[in-house]
């Protein structure tokens, strides 16, 4: 009976394996928690690699496609211009001469112009900007003489590169059609722009070793492309992927693998705004990834790594259960109390130790994404630089430890009249103050800069060597606005100064504005 009741108590479940049992599970569950984390953190940063290089073609394409924009329809403006006056003057003699020191001024002011030409109905030069002109020289079997021949349109005509006869440089004609007063045709008015320059523009774009830029006309037909190649320049890729796209929007975007060198890239593109032409920026896949592959080896080497620390410590940790939870708690505390101390430094670090304010490197920061956020969104953006009037004297009247104190207390007044959620105010260094105002333009920057300054004055710190006799503030206020032209922290920055100088100028304790 005895050995009976031994054989039942041994097909019960021992309770003192269940901890084994539920760690090893524990174990198991943490590496496949382990691994799908890193596959999700490692998808995360591709993820993010891509949409960083989406926002920067986008960007770099829409830069690019306006300053080519803008160097083409000037020329679109002058040969409109010059169109007229020969239209005008039916082409005479007289109006033909006196129009050449016009086209020679015109190429002198425009360095992209590479010449400007005056063809007649049969494709002689009747009036040019060359220094000299080739016996006999005639155009008339140039592709856009042609085609303006043969077509009543007079708008604008882009062409694909050609080598110029007269130089032997490489040139993108841009021609206009020209009519006599009965409507027929009577030549054609042509300017270059030079390739060489298009090439310098383009190249002032960073995109990479293995990137490219294009430019093409709405048929495909390659202008010029970067990295340069004479045999792109006016090279049409048949069966190109991209044109599909092209041809159904303004703007996109697109994963391809380029026809030209079989390199996969991040391609996106625009049409310039007003020019029957557009634009490609493309990047390289393998450059975009190169970052993110890079991290992923090594997070994978990690990964692995600690997989096979668990495998060949799972006994020992088992064994060591009660150990380890404690140790957990500990860690766990730990890594709080680091995470807190790390915030706590990263708010000191952005500080100043004697006000408290943000200090200098924080607000140059905060400036620029203000800026950046003004400009994208047409808003205007407001900067006032303070000074304490006659500080040096303060100190050396009253000691480094008073003047410690009234610059901690002229911070205090300036934060009580600069307290909109969105306004940056830190000192700036010495007894400087700075301010950036969003949303704000001269006038109500005026406002709020009197409004700090009297602050300053209700404190009435006594002051000596001052004319007022207690601590005062001078300000200079400058503003970006629409139509000012791309305004930068530094431009801002050094009108608020020059705006303080003569704050200072005019008798201290005074708001003054830039341009004011």
């Amino acid at each position: 009976m005895n050995s009976a009741v031994e054989q039942d108590e041994r097909k019960l479940p021992d309770p003192a394996g269940r901890p084994f049992l539920a760690a090893g599970f524990f174990l198991v569950l943490l590496t496949v928690v382990l691994i799908a984390t890193n596959v999700w953190l490692a998808w995360r940063s591709y993820d993010a690699a891509w949409s960083q290089a989406t926002t920067t073609s986008r960007n770099l394409g829409h830069s690019v496609a306006n300053q080519l924009d803008s160097v083409f329809s000037e020329v679109d403006r002058l040969l409109n211009t010059l169109s007229y006056t020969l239209e005008r003057n039916e082409m005479t003699p007289a109006a033909l001469e006196s129009l050449q020191p016009i086209m020679v001024t015109q190429i002198s002011q425009a360095e992209y112009l590479h010449g400007l030409f005056v063809y007649g109905a049969d494709g002689r030069w009747l009036v040019h900007t060359q220094p000299t002109q080739a016996r006999q020289a005639n155009n008339s079997d140039r592709e856009y003489f042609i085609r303006h021949r043969e077509s009543r349109s007079t708008r604008v005509l882009i062409s694909k590169p050609v080598q110029s006869r007269s130089t032997g440089d490489w040139i993108i004609p841009v021609s206009k059609r020209i009519d006599d007063a009965e409507g027929r045709f009577a030549g054609v008015l042509l300017a270059t722009v030079r390739v060489d320059h298009i090439l310098q523009l383009l190249n002032r774009f960073d995109i990479g070793e293995g990137g490219a830029i294009s430019l093409g006309l709405a048929d495909g037909t390659n202008v010029l492309r970067r990295p340069y190649a004479v045999e792109d320049l006016g090279r049409l890729i048949p069966d190109n992927p991209l044109m599909q796209a092209v041809n159904s929007a303004r703007a996109g975007i697109a994963r391809l693998t380029s026809p030209i060198d079989g390199v996969k890239r991040l391609v996106v593109f625009e049409h310039l705004p007003n020019n029957p032409l557009f634009v490609t920026i493309a990047l390289s896949e393998k450059e975009i990834l190169s970052q993110w592959r890079s991290a992923a080896q090594v997070q994978l080497a990690c990964v692995l790594l600690v997989v096979l620390v668990i495998g060949f410590s799972g006994r020992y940790i088992i064994k060591s259960l009660r150990l380890r939870r404690a140790s957990d708690r500990a860690l766990r505390a730990a890594h709080e109390q680091i995470v807190q101390k790390n915030a706590q430094l990263a708010e000191l670090a952005e500080r100043d130790g004697l006000t408290g304010m943000l200090n200098r490197r924080a607000f140059d920061q905060r400036f620029e994404d203000i800026l950046l956020l003004g400009r994208r969104h047409g808003r205007p953006v407001a900067v006032l630089l303070f000074d304490v009037d006659h500080f040096k004297a303060y100190n050396d009247r009253y000691g480094h430890p008073a003047g410690d104190e009234c610059l901690r207390r002229v911070a205090a007044a300036l934060s009580q009249a600069i307290r909109r959620p969105g306004d940056v105010l830190a000192r700036y260094g010495g007894e400087e103050f700075i301010a950036v105002l969003p949303d704000t333009d001269a006038d109500g920057a005026l406002a709020v800069g009197n409004a700090a300054r009297e602050e300053v004055e209700r404190l009435k710190l006594p002051h000596g060597a001052s004319v007022q006799g207690i601590v005062t503030v001078s300000c200079g206020v400058a503003s970006a606005f629409r139509g000012l032209l791309d305004p930068t922290t530094g431009a801002l920055i050094e009108q608020a100064d020059k705006a303080l100088y003569r704050a200072k100028d005019q008798g201290r304790n005074r708001v003054v504005v830039a341009g004011g």
